[in-house]
């Protein structure tokens, strides 16, 4: 944090000097910002580069693709989504390694399922799929999405909308209500979670390849709801041998919002903390970050099917956001792990969501107040 606090004051002077030259009077004073550099690491409230200028991030602008999936546009799935309005889902789901790893040779065939009990489900964003090899099937039926997919050094993924009426008409007989499951299958591994886990769902399930994995997590859409999405990146050390972070900052309807960047470790009490940045897709400032972090035991937990285990991977986070003024705006949360330490790669991973406080009253629990 020594290094951070020095570039900083260095940054300072730089501003100090500009400041004398500019008329925007929103921007923050010299103590404003000497105040958030000490609270922040030495991260300050002012504009980055795009992508803080990361040719890994710069690179990974593009990681999800749009993918226009044709049962959108039919009339009767635009109609279940339009009587969903209480019943929406986002869901972000994630397989294979969830570290880049060079020395993975063995391919992992994915291919394979996300299927609903009742409703309508669209898929609105591909994740690292390549072309030619990865690809969704063509769709006929609106309760099942099914694609090819294939995995060796790295990990592809689905964003999805669910939609779950509160009951449905099938040729002239009302359906009644009944509990809704979504289910992921796949050959490596298949799990199924009741649809109000989604809401809070943020969690990742290791295979005992000690390889593979898959990450899942959901949110409720609420059209009156606070501001929610995502979090994904990398987590691992540089070569000084600080913890630090960087990744993306992800909307709740799968777009790119803007990336953060930041370090984590201990401070001089020993407790765990993390800091850092978060900008938009143009480098604007969007708020700084702060929280704790803790470590988990490797170990298996909750057995399914046979050779799979359900482990916690390194370990949580959880911390706030802030505004200019300093002032916390939403939440974060997550996991990370670690780089694997018997490979050249420095990186590990991370997976969240955040959520922006607002007056809206939460109908479902999102679990985001937990650490």
């Amino acid at each position: 944090m020594l290094r951070n606090l020095l570039l900083t004051a260095l940054i300072l002077g730089l501003l100090g000097f500009l400041a004398g030259c500019s008329e925007d009077t929103a921007s923050p004073s010299d103590d404003d910002l000497l105040t958030a550099a000490e609270e922040f690491g030495g991260y300050i409230p002012t504009d980055e580069s795009a992508a803080f200028g990361d040719p890994v991030l710069l690179d990974e602008m593009d990681a999800d693709k749009i993918y226009n999936d044709e049962f959108a546009a039919i009339p009767a799935v635009d109609s279940i989504i339009d009587e969903s309005v209480e019943g929406a889902y986002a869901l972000r789901i994630l397989w294979g390694s969830l570290r880049y790893d060079s020395t993975i040779t063995e391919i992992t065939d994915w291919s394979g399922s996300l299927t609903i009990s009742r409703g309508a489900e669209i898929v609105r964003r591909t994740i690292k799929f390549e072309d030619g090899q990865d690809y969704i099937l063509d769709r006929t039926d609106r309760t099942k999405i099914e694609w090819v997919s294939l995995t060796s050094v790295h990990f592809d993924g689905i964003f999805v909308n669910i939609y779950i009426p509160p009951v449905e008409t099938d040729d002239s007989a009302m359906i009644a209500e009944e509990p809704v499951t979504v289910t992921f299958e796949t050959e490596p591994f298949t799990v199924s979670f009741s649809i109000d886990e989604i809401a809070a769902l943020d969690t990742i399930y290791y295979l005992e390849d000690s390889i593979n994995a898959v990450s899942f997590r959901g949110f409720k859409v609420e059209p009156m709801g606070c501001p929610n999405g995502f979090l994904d990146g990398h987590w691992g050390t540089d070569t000084t041998g600080q913890g630090v972070f960087s990744g993306r900052w992800i909307a709740s309807n799968g777009m790119l919002a803007g990336f953060l960047q930041g370090e984590w470790g201990q401070d001089s009490a020993g407790a765990n903390y993390f800091v850092g940045k978060y900008i938009d897709v143009n480098g604007r400032f969007e708020g700084l970050l702060k929280g704790t972090y803790r470590w988990l035991p490797f170990g298996a937990m909750n057995g399914l099917q046979d050779g799979q285990t359900k482990r916690h991977g390194g370990g949580r986070f959880f911390g706030h956001f802030y505004n200019a003024e300093l002032t916390p705006i939403g939440v974060l949360k997550g996991r990370f792990g670690m780089p694997k330490y018997d490979t050249d790669c420095d990186k590990g991973y991370f997976f969240g969501r955040w959520k922006k406080f607002c007056s809206s009253a939460a109908a479902i629990n999102d679990g985001m107040d937990e650490q």
